[in-house]
């Protein structure tokens, strides 16, 4: 009550001018403040939804989950995705015209005012923290997922998406978003086996090795077959494979529009391949893939 009697006083009575007042030193005081915003929402939004060939996920932090679960908070996050997936990307995003803000945000606002003026509404400093940028090659599509935090109102909510180069947007945007579901379910670290880094590759051929020496009798260890070692190795590495390689994890995201799964879960490649056949198409690739998690 102190500051609005203060703010018409300065603005000599003038309501509009008072209200200006206080956004405006409401501002100044979220650019000052520095306290650590240590909750977080991401917001994943497709651009254009019908066959998207694009997209984006954003991270806007606060510092109590109170505002994080806020409707207003998650609007907010909604709008900044949809602005970074309508073309605002990286350091340019702040600069951005902010694309379907929440009514409290002014119609012309930039991404970064509004973080301030909204910031002086809810009483936290909000910050954006990581955008992940989605972005299909020529004839391609994107497709995404986002498993909620919370029970979203505005589309904030959590963890990822996933890119996928086709050759008919339209039909395969399914199986796209089917794609990125299982990457939310399955995390997976690598696109296929040939894009592990080698020395991630040897590491883990070699902790195989150890772990399995380590459980036979030290005679029988130091007398192994190197024929027999291989193979065991080999075996070690394909549950490698399967465990974290995208291509050779069995689909987890649900089957067909009944969203019944297989008794057992086909590998990726191999589902990619069954669907290719049945669209007449040479093949399906997927390009990319990127996985946010809070």
């Amino acid at each position: 009550m102190g500051k609005c009697r203060q703010a018409l006083q300065e603005e000599a009575g003038d309501l509009e001018k008072a209200v200006e007042w206080l956004r405006r030193r409401g501002m100044r005081s979220m650019e000052r403040r520095a306290a650590e915003s240590a909750e977080a929402l991401l917001a994943l939004a497709l651009a254009p939804p019908s066959a998207p060939a694009s997209g984006a996920v954003v991270e806007l932090r606060a510092e109590t989950d109170f505002v994080t679960r806020g409707e207003l908070f998650q609007q907010l996050v909604a709008a900044l995705a949809q602005t970074a997936a309508s073309g605002g990307e990286g350091g340019g995003l702040l600069g951005a015209k902010l694309v379907g803000g929440p009514p409290q945000a002014a119609a012309s606002a930039t991404a970064e005012a509004a973080l301030l003026e909204l910031g002086s509404v809810l009483g936290e400093k909000l910050v954006l923290g990581e955008v992940w940028q989605l972005r299909a090659p020529e004839g391609g599509v994107v497709g995404g997922y986002v498993h909620p935090k919370q029970a979203p109102r505005a589309g904030g909510g959590a963890r990822s998406g996933a890119r996928a180069q086709v050759c008919d947007p339209e039909r395969l945007g399914e199986l796209a978003s089917r794609l990125a579901r299982h990457v939310v379910g399955a995390q997976p670290r690598f696109l296929s086996v040939a894009g592990i880094p080698a020395e991630t590759a040897q590491k883990e051929r070699e902790t195989a090795k150890a772990a399995y020496l380590a459980q036979l009798d030290p005679k029988k260890a130091g007398s192994i077959d190197q024929q027999v070692l291989d193979k065991v190795l080999t075996g070690k590495m394909q549950k490698f494979y399967q465990e974290h390689v995208l291509l050779c994890q069995g689909l987890v995201a649900p089957q067909g529009a009944g969203g019944t799964a297989e008794a057992k879960a086909a590998p990726v490649a191999e589902v990619l391949e069954r669907e290719a056949k049945a669209l007449g198409l040479e093949r399906i690739v997927i390009t990319d893939f990127k996985l946010a998690v809070l």
